[in-house]
C-alpha cells in the first residue's frame, strides 16, 4: 500500500465540527473553529479520513450519548469534565501554549506546586484516552496527531500499537532548549519522550524544529544527529522535518464571491470612504501582540501627522479562551489602548482605530480584499495563516508588515516588510513605508506574496508528511 492509497486517522483536541445543544433538545453542527481546523479541512478536500477529537461541547458529548460517538468520518473522545478542564486549561493553554510562545514574565511566573503535577497527570490520562482510541482504528492508517495538546500520545500508542505509523505535527513554536527548562523536569522530559515516540515530529519552520533538536538533547539516553534531523531514544528512531503549512486559495476565493461576502465588502468601503485602510485580524490571543501593534500606530501618527484623518484601522479581533482570566484582561487592554489613541487623536468625522470585537467570517474575507496594509506582528507564532489569506485574497496590491518570529517569515518575509515585534518604532516605520511604497514596489510585492502562497497547497504539505511516514515506518521495518 502507498502513501496515496492508505487510510488517514487525524487526533487533534478540537474537531471540524462543534454540536450545540439546544433547548429543544436538538443539536445544531458549527463549523470547528481554529487555524489547526481550518489548515488541516483543506489538506483533506481529497482525501478519505476519520477524524477523533475530544468532545468538548455538551453538545459533542450528547452526539456520543446518542449515537456512539459521530459518524463515520467524525468520532469524539468523552472524558470527564473536570479532568478535561485541567487537561485543556490548565497544562495546555496555561502551560505548554505558554511556554512555546515565551509569554511567562519570569520574575513573577510561573510557579510550579503539587497541583501542577496533579494537574499534568490528567493531562497524560486524555492523551492516554486519545492513544487507546487510536489503537481501535484501522492497523493499517497513518496516524497523524495534531498539535500540543497531544504530545504524549506517540508514546502512548506506541505501547499499545508497536507497528503503528505515526505523526506528530506542532502548529505552534516549539521553546528553546534553555527556556523548555522552565517546566518542571517530570513534564518536561515525559513530554519530549512522549513526542518520541513518532516516527516523524513535524514543524512548521526550521527554527522550531532545531529547538526540538536541541532540547531531546538534554533527554538522557537520546542520540540526537542535528544535521540529518534525527533522535534515536530507546531503540526508536525519529524523523524531525520541517513541513511549512498552506492555505487552500480555492476555498478562500469561494468564500470571498459568496453574496454576503460581498455586502459585507460594500458596507466596509462604505466605512473607509476615501481614506486608507490599514487592516489587522486576529484572535484576541496573548500571542498576536495587539497592544504594541495599537503602539506602533500611535507612533506612526505622530511622526507622521499628514497621515491622520486620511487612514482608517481596521483591528477586527475574535475572542479567545475567554474563560481564562489572563484573556479577558488582555482583551480589556486591547480596548484600552484603542480608546485612548481614539480620544488622543481622532475627530468628530475621524476614528483612527475602528474596533471590532466579534467572529464575522464574512466581514474578515470582505477586509482581506480591501486593505492597502496589512499588519501581522505576533511576538511568537508557529505559522500564521492571517499573512498567507490577506496576500491571496487582496484586490488593492496590499503591503504586508510581517513580525520575523511568525513561521511564515521563513516563507514569505522577502516580499513583506519585516519587523521586530517588540520594536513599535521599527513597526511604526514599516507602517509608513507600507502606505507611502511607489506602485511599482507595491505590485512586485503583492506578486512575489502570491507566488510564494500558491507554491504550496494543504495536500502537498500533507503528502509530504505522508511519503516521510512511509519511507520512516518503512526503514524501521527492514
Amino acid at each position: 500500500m502507498t502513501a496515496g492509497d492508505r487510510p488517514i486517522v487525524i487526533a487533534s483536541n478540537r474537531g471540524p465540527v462543534a454540536h450545540d445543544l439546544e433547548a429543544d433538545g436538538s443539536l445544531t453542527p458549527q463549523r470547528g473553529a481554529g487555524g489547526l481546523v481550518t489548515a488541516l479541512a483543506g489538506a483533506l478536500l481529497d482525501r478519505r479520513a476519520v477524524w477523533l477529537a475530544a468532545a468538548m461541547t455538551p453538545g459533542d458529548r450528547e452526539v456520543v450519548a446518542r449515537g456512539g460517538g459521530g459518524d463515520e468520518s467524525m468520532r469524539y473522545v468523552v472524558v470527564d469534565e473536570e479532568r478535561y478542564d485541567r487537561y485543556y486549561h490548565q497544562v495546555s493553554n496555561r502551560l505548554l501554549w505558554f511556554v512555546h510562545h515565551y509569554l511567562w514574565d519570569v520574575v513573577h511566573t510561573p510557579t510550579f506546586d503539587r497541583g501542577t503535577l496533579e494537574a499534568w497527570d490528567d493531562y497524560v490520562a486524555v492523551n492516554r484516552s486519545f492513544a487507546e482510541a487510536l489503537a481501535g482504528q484501522d492497523r493499517e492508517a497513518a496516524i497523524l496527531v495534531q498539535d500540543y495538546h497531544l504530545g504524549m500520545v506517540p508514546r502512548l500508542l506506541r505501547e499499545l500499537r508497536p507497528d503503528a505509523r505515526i505523526s506528530h505535527f506542532s502548529h505552534t513554536p516549539f521553546a528553546g532548549a534553555t527556556y523548555l527548562r522552565i517546566l518542571p523536569t517530570r513534564m518536561r522530559e515525559e513530554l519530549l519522550r512522549g513526542m518520541l515516540g513518532a516516527d516523524v515530529c513535524g514543524f512548521q519552520s526550521g527554527a522550531w524544529a532545531d529547538n526540538f533538536l536541541m532540547s531531546c538533547r538534554t533527554l538522557q539516553g537520546a542520540r540526537v544527529d542535528v544535521q540529518r534531523r534525527r533522535v534515536t531514544y530507546e531503540g526508536h528512531e525519529t524523523l524531525v522535518r520541517v513541513y511549512p503549512i498552506s492555505v487552500e486559495a480555492a476555498t478562500l476565493r469561494a468564500a470571498a464571491a459568496q453574496p454576503a461576502v460581498r455586502r459585507a465588502r460594500a458596507d466596509l468601503e462604505r466605512l473607509r470612504g476615501d481614506a486608507t485602510l490599514l487592516l489587522r485580524v486576529d484572535r484576541l490571543e496573548l500571542t498576536k501582540n495587539i497592544p504594541r501593534g495599537f503602539l506602533a500606530y500611535e507612533v506612526f501618527l505622530k511622526n507622521q501627522p499628514e497621515w491622520q484623518g486620511r487612514v482608517r484601522f481596521l483591528a477586527m479581533l475574535s475572542p479567545s479562551r475567554v474563560e481564562l482570566d489572563e484573556y479577558r484582561t488582555f482583551a480589556e487592554e486591547c480596548v484600552r489602548e484603542a480608546d485612548r489613541i481614539n480620544d488622543a487623536f481622532g475627530t468628530p468625522s475621524w476614528t483612527p482605530i475602528e474596533l471590532r470585537m466579534k467572529d464575522e467570517y464574512d466581514e474578515v474575507v470582505a477586509a482581506f480584499g480591501l486593505y492597502d496594509a496589512l499588519l501581522v506582528n505576533p511576538v511568537y507564532d508557529g505559522m500564521n495563516l492571517v499573512a498567507m489569506e490577506g496576500p491571496i485574497l487582496n484586490r488593492r496590491r496590499g503591503a504586508l508588515v510581517l513580525s520575523r518570529n511568525a513561521g511564515a517569515y521563513g516563507r514569505i518575509g522577502q516580499h513583506a516588510l519585516g519587523v521586530n515585534p517588540f520594536d513599535v518604532d521599527e513597526t511604526a516605520g514599516a507602517i509608513a513605508d507600507a502606505l507611502t511604497m511607489p506602485d511599482d514596489q507595491r505590485e512586485r510585492r503583492a506578486r512575489g506574496l502570491r507566488r510564494a502562497v500558491l507554491a504550496s497547497t494543504p495536500a502537498k504539505w500533507l503528502r509530504a508528511q505522508l511519503d516521510d511516514l512511509e519511507r520512516s515506518h518503512g526503514a524501521a521495518r527492514r
